[in-house]
């Protein structure tokens, strides 16, 4: 190794397909100037995310990996100023799906069957 104050080089091979990938991607981007900048920030996020360990994560927090065409519709919707984030788009649809009111009645309900014996009762707020 070399000096610490020195930067070290690394070569990363690429197809061209990668290579125009980067390039349309800094393109669009007003963060990366360059290749080597997004490299550097793409390895620093990779290994970050890679590491993290669960208790890190906030106790709601959960990583989703979403279907091309799911992705591509929540783009879309962002475009046309629905959701200002993935992530905003994907808590909003968890919302609608298990937070709806006859949702959260039949968990009420189905909780309190769990609960049998006990004497804590779940009671559905009409």
């Amino acid at each position: 190794m070399s000096d610490k104050n020195e930067n070290e080089r690394i070569t990363l091979r690429l197809g061209p397909d990668e290579l125009r990938l980067i390039d349309d991607f800094i393109a669009e981007s007003d963060e990366f100037e360059n290749r080597s900048q997004l490299a550097r920030a793409a390895i620093r996020a990779y290994i970050e995310n890679r590491c993290a360990k669960e208790e890190k994560r906030a106790p709601n927090e959960v990583l989703v990996t979403l279907p091309p065409l799911v992705l591509e519709t929540i783009r879309h919707l962002m475009e046309q100023g629905v959701y200002s984030s993935i992530s905003e788009a994907v808590a909003d649809c968890a919302r609608h799906e298990f937070l709806h009111d006859e949702k959260l009645r039949q968990l009420k309900l189905d909780g309190n069957q769990l609960l049998g014996r006990s004497q804590m009762q779940i009671v559905p707020k009409d």
